[in-house]
């Protein structure tokens, strides 16, 4: 099998399957002698901020000299970007070395009588075996969505983490804050310690969670918090408070490579589920927490290309997410007017994003998304007033952008990750 077999082989696989729980997923690991046994992992969910808190862990650990592996979803260009080992994707050649392993495990599960995997088993499943392939020490898991019921769930880890609960996936988690955290909250094992920035309904379901299984729970404004932050050019200066630390540790700066408030909550997150780390390994100190941190790289998260004109792209696609990147727009780029390339999926809650994104004076530029979930250009213009335009893809739109913006605009490529990996293309082409 090669690359491309192996891609018409995910392909062909259904997106969901009607078999209960996590039933195949760990038949088809059983298969593979339980690959996800062969390393210690960090597991991490949340509504926003997985994946940068997965990012920043990651980091660290490849900071204190350790080979380390992340698992992650979605992709923006390639199915590579979904499986990497010590910050370097898996080759194409290796994927499909996976690929194979993980088909042939899945043939096995199939003549048992079961029900044939769905993809994102699949790419599970070809995660863990890569990472005990390349022997690694760690492994970094995000969830795909949810927690409780998703593929992932099946690892046991040496800490989970929870960044935040907030409305989105509603159709799969639920209708209600305490429902969706229900399913966030799904990944809690027994005796495992937990880290979360949930607040308020959310923080209440974990807490339950955390105590039903005697798990020692860690979170945002208790036991540790952001004292004060300072904008950078390139980022921000946090202040970072631990409880239960040395004295001369409790209290102590970090760099954050990204703009917003809420990326300086998330750097606390991964600094504290990396600190509960330290206390179980002593190969990880404090300086790599700071040096991981501060070397943490994390694409299409308010990532900024001078153009014409600033070119932000950044994964906001639910009502949370566009109101933390309203607020970083306001605070990094006060009073410009903004041209939106904008795309949503049809089980989002557009209408809330766009009333945190759109301001008057603002132009929307609609574009579908790459997927038969992409509401239309012209649905997404319906719930806009003010200036806006149905663009054929994201190319032409960011044409459009560019060369229309005034000096003083800003151009923002937002509302779907599935639209990134094209902004990308056309901005590093643009480049060349």
């Amino acid at each position: 099998m090669n690359y491309q077999e192996s891609l018409t082989y995910l392909g062909g696989a259904a997106h969901f399957g009607i078999c209960p729980g996590l039933e195949r997923i760990r038949a088809l690991l059983e298969k593979l002698d339980h690959p996800e046994n062969a390393y210690r992992i960090i597991h991490v969910t949340g509504t926003n901020g997985k994946g940068s808190v997965t990012a920043m862990a990651a980091s660290v650990l490849q900071a204190a000299g350790l080979s380390v592996g992340r698992y992650k979803s979605p992709h923006l260009i390639s199915y590579t970007e979904r499986i990497s080992v010590d910050g370097t994707d898996i080759p194409e050649e290796d994927f499909a070395l996976a690929a194979d392993a993980v088909r042939k495990a899945a043939a096995r599960i199939q003549e048992d009588g079961m029900e044939a995997p769905t993809e994102f088993e699949l790419l599970t499943a070809m995660g863990f075996w890569y990472f005990r392939h390349k022997k690694v020490d760690y492994a970094v898991v995000e969830v795909g969505m949810g927690g409780l019921l998703d593929s992932t769930n099946v690892v046991m880890p040496v800490v989970s983490v929870i960044t935040n609960v907030a409305m989105d996936h509603m159709k799969y988690c639920g209708s209600t804050l305490e429902e969706i955290a229900h399913h966030k909250a799904g990944i809690i094992k027994k005796g495992i310690p937990v880290v979360t920035a949930a607040q308020r309904e959310g923080l209440k379901e974990i807490q339950k969670e955390a105590h039903h299984r005697e798990s020692r729970l860690y979170f945002y404004g208790r036991d540790f918090s952001i004292d004060s932050r300072t904008r950078s050019a390139s980022g921000q200066i946090v202040t970072l408070k631990r409880k239960d630390m040395p004295k001369e540790l409790e209290k102590g700066m970090l760099y954050v490579p990204f703009f917003g408030a809420y990326q300086a909550v998330n750097a606390a997150v991964a600094a504290m589920a990396m600190t509960l780390v330290m206390k179980q390994d002593d190969r990880i100190g404090e300086d790599a927490l700071r040096e991981g941190i501060a070397r943490t790289q994390w694409p299409g998260r308010f990532e900024v290309h001078e153009d014409r004109v600033p070119v932000i792209l950044d994964g906001a696609h639910n009502p949370a997410g566009a109101e933390a990147l309203s607020e970083t727009l306001a605070e990094q780029y006060p009073d410009r007017r903004k041209r939106i390339v904008f795309a949503s999926l049809q089980d989002k809650d557009t209408d809330t994003v766009l009333s945190f994104l759109v301001h008057p004076g603002d132009v929307v530029l609609a574009v579908p998304a790459p997927t038969p979930r992409s509401r239309t250009p012209e649905e997404i213009l319906e719930k806009v007033t003010g200036d806006k335009k149905a663009e054929p893809d994201v190319a032409q739109a960011l044409q459009d952008a560019v060369e229309g913006a005034a000096p003083e605009d800003i151009v923002v490529v937002c509302g779907s990750l599935y639209i990134l990996g094209d902004a990308m293309k056309w901005l590093n082409h643009r480049k060349n």
